[in-house]
């Protein structure tokens, strides 16, 4: 089963983003119940203490786990734990980067500590998390890759290789890269690494 977290702010058209499936299962979180109810897709569960959620009459028809607005865990993180008790095979929040509380995306990226499993994307960027492996690049824009918190890895077949580098905390080596290969390899010999996938602006 695949579960799809969906996050302020909400991608203008999902459905341009990926094919949704028969048996998805899809979580809304807070004000994001009135984007996917503008979108036409349908919501298996909302979470929420939805304080910023103007109309609060479509959740009469939803199951919803509502929360305080004071509280130790944010909706997204909430969210979070209602997919992992589920146990899906794959796991995906739309949406979240960016934005007007650029504190929330921050907090995004530390749930792959917790969450190894987890891909955010929206219209232009996807991020993912890499442990130790080699990974194959087919993606023609730039390419980012960032250790979580450290990593040793090699990257071939990039306009910047590597080659067992130590990629510390807070080192910006890594950013922006592109491939010169139709397929070019991140390989990760220790540790873990975050990657994000940016389209080039056209």
């Amino acid at each position: 089963m695949r579960v799809l977290i969906v996050v302020h702010p909400v991608p203008k058209d999902i459905k341009k983003i990926i094919t949704l499936k028969d048996d998805d299962y899809v979580i809304a979180v807070d004000q994001a119940v009135l984007d996917l109810y503008k979108q036409r897709i349908k919501i298996d569960l909302a979470v929420g203490d939805f304080d910023s959620l103007k109309n609060e009459g479509i959740l009469t028809q939803l199951n919803v786990v509502r929360l305080k607005p004071e509280k130790d865990v944010t909706d997204t993180y909430q969210a979070l734990i209602e997919s992992h008790n589920l146990n899906p095979d794959e796991l995906l929040m739309i949406g979240g980067i960016g934005g007007d509380r650029i504190e929330h995306f921050v907090v995004h990226l530390m749930h792959f500590n917790e969450f190894k499993n987890l891909r955010i994307l929206n219209e232009h960027s996807e991020i993912f998390m890499l442990e130790e492996g080699i990974k194959e690049i087919a993606f023609e824009g730039y390419v980012s890759v960032f250790a979580y918190p450290h990593a040793k890895i090699t990257l071939e077949g990039f306009k910047y290789p590597l080659n067992e580098y130590q990629l510390g905390q807070f080192d910006p080596l890594g950013i922006s890269n592109e491939k010169t290969k139709e397929k070019a390899q991140i390989h990760v010999h220790q540790g873990c690494v975050l990657v994000i996938l940016s389209q080039k602006d056209r």
